[in-house]
């Protein structure tokens, strides 16, 4: 059953009694004129139907107490006998709740075909009152448009034609259902950062082919200041510019983070950084807070690169982001392509926006009044610099000490007595820059020593980071000849069987029935044919791989 169809289902029934803490202020008005007349009948002495007579004709003739006129003006006319009687009774039984006018009006009416509409109506394609309605009529069903648009106007806002069946749940949650407000009033400057990747939504020339492409930013925002404390642009979203970005927050700053509210992409959620033993979180001791996958709401930093493309990107002509004209697009990466425009450089757009940066820094903070970004953070900041002086950012990985040497990333370390440590594991920290040294810890995060290139295959290359882009050059190579044999395979013109050769080189099937004729089977001599020479049964045993055969000539 249809989940929409089971919500239908679950509806409370209308037509309930009113009670008065749930009924409008028109019908309590309504209530209280009606018990002033109740009242008055009921507390005379003559009994209700003299009480009556007496409120008619004095009504009739002007002479009836203001209170009792004003009500039945407010009615809009006298009530008659019988209507009387029944509000005393209902008043005597259940007081002026029993007075609260429960106009019912039309039941609806229960058409066969209501489920079915919620199963057709709620459906991802999102069709029409009309598709619904001529759905129904083919299947054997009696309903016009306007009961089908009644009918589902009249549900609740979750079945209606917002519903979360045909919008999506991400999309009628973000909308339409209620969210948590947070507050940063609790947090001091350096203490959580705030950090993810964007694509940009301008497309640059490529720094080495010239070619259109759209790079990624890497940023990290503290979360009480809102300021952006470092950030990194690379071709994809990877774990280098993650580190690069950390790396370069940590040291100008000089501050490491208590804690990161990250998103749970593969630059951030790895073994390179979130290792227990050798990853990044753990080497500085820093919480990682993973934000909920879908729900980019709750990341501030999704508010700042908003921000940004509406200051940055739409300052260039190659702008693809929201609000953009695609046509222009088109044009302008046509012309790009025919050499007729030149598309903005990396160094351009990193200048606009390390200028965006310093406006964004001294614009206002959003919670605190007063003051701006940059002032909340150089008056609250309490600085936590990381242990080592000459701070540089290494990634960690666990080695087997063998024979006073290790090998890491197809490269051997040695030093001076490591073969102290043979047969044990040691943490080591190597530089993505420069792979002449490591240096080797313990599993505890103590010091051991420096660990310099012993031998390095010539094949290999000498930094990690070409590395890397080599790997990244021979993947984008093996899928593009993949694509162009595709392509071969389905240009080809080839076939499998040549339709004209073998209808050339068959026989006719008249010549064929021609030659039949009755066949007997004992015209056939069927004798073996005499061997060349005698058999010897002295050569068969010398030569037991030889055998032969006699043949049968028909």
């Amino acid at each position: 059953m249809h989940p929409a169809v089971q919500k239908y289902n679950k509806l409370p029934s209308t037509g309930l009694e009113l009670s008065w803490q749930n009924a409008s202020e028109t019908a309590r008005k309504k209530a209280q004129s009606r018990a002033v007349l109740v009242r008055h009948l009921l507390t005379q002495e003559c009994g209700i139907p003299k009480a009556f007579e007496a409120l008619v004709k004095a009504y009739r003739t002007n002479t009836a107490i203001s209170t009792l006129a004003t009500a039945i003006d407010s009615l809009g006319k006298l009530p008659g006998r019988a209507t009387i009687y029944n509000w005393c009774n209902a008043y005597k039984d259940n007081g002026i709740n029993s007075l609260l006018p429960n106009h019912k009006g039309k039941a609806q009416t229960q058409y066969s075909w209501l489920a079915r509409c919620l199963e057709l109506y709620h459906s991802p394609n999102s069709p029409s009152f009309a598709q619904v309605s001529d759905q129904l009529n083919k299947e054997g069903y009696k309903a016009e448009h306007h009961q089908v648009r009644r009918f589902i106007n009249a549900l609740p806002h979750e079945l209606g034609p917002q519903s979360p069946y045909r919008m999506g749940a991400k999309l009628y949650r973000e909308k339409h259902k209620d969210h948590l407000l947070r507050s940063t009033d609790n947090l001091k400057p350096g203490v959580m950062y705030n950090g993810d990747g964007h694509t940009l939504d301008v497309y640059l020339a490529h720094p080495k082919t010239g070619k259109p492409y759209r790079a990624e930013l890497t940023a990290f925002q503290d979360v009480a200041s809102r300021t952006i404390v470092g950030w990194e642009l690379g071709y994809a979203e990877s774990t280098l510019d993650t580190l690069a970005a950390i790396s370069r927050a940590i040291k100008v700053h000089n501050n490491v983070p208590g804690m990161f509210y990250l998103d749970n992409g593969s630059g951030y959620k790895n073994k390179l950084m979130n290792d227990d033993t050798t990853g990044f979180y753990a080497q500085f001791e820093i919480d990682v807070i993973f934000a909920i996958p879908g729900n980019a709401r709750v990341k501030w930093i999704e508010r700042f690169f908003l921000h940004m493309e509406d200051r940055v990107g739409k300052r260039f002509s190659t702008y693809c982001g929201r609000d953009h004209d695609d046509r222009h697009k088109q044009l302008v990466l046509k012309e790009a392509k025919q050499g007729k425009r030149k598309l903005p450089t990396v160094d351009e757009w990193i200048a606009e926006f390390k200028a965006f940066l310093n406006d964004y820094h001294n614009s206002a903070h959003p919670e605190i009044k007063g003051k701006t970004r940059q002032q909340v953070w150089d008056e609250n900041i309490e600085r936590v610099p990381p242990v080592e002086g000459d701070f540089v950012m290494l990634p960690r990985e666990t080695v087997n000490i063998r024979r006073g040497r290790f090998r890491l990333h197809q490269r051997d370390y040695s030093a001076d007595f490591l073969h102290q440590f043979n047969g044990q594991e040691l943490i080591a920290a190597y530089d993505l820059h420069d792979d002449s040294y490591t240096k080797l810890y313990k599993l505890n995060g103590e010091f051991l020593m420096f660990a310099n290139l012993k031998t390095k295959s010539h094949a290999v290359p000498t930094s990690r980071i070409e590395q890397a882009e080599s790997k990244r050059r021979t993947g984008r190579l093996k899928r593009i000849d993949t694509k162009r044999r595709e392509i071969e395979a389905q240009e080809t013109q080839e076939r499998v069987i040549d339709v004209d050769s073998v209808a050339k080189f068959a026989a006719p099937i008249k010549s064929i029935a021609a030659q039949q004729a009755p066949v007997n089977i004992f015209d056939f001599d069927v004798t073996p044919t005499q061997p060349q020479h005698e058999i010897d049964l002295n050569e068969l045993l010398d030569q037991p791989n030889l055998r032969k055969e006699h043949t049968y000539e028909l």
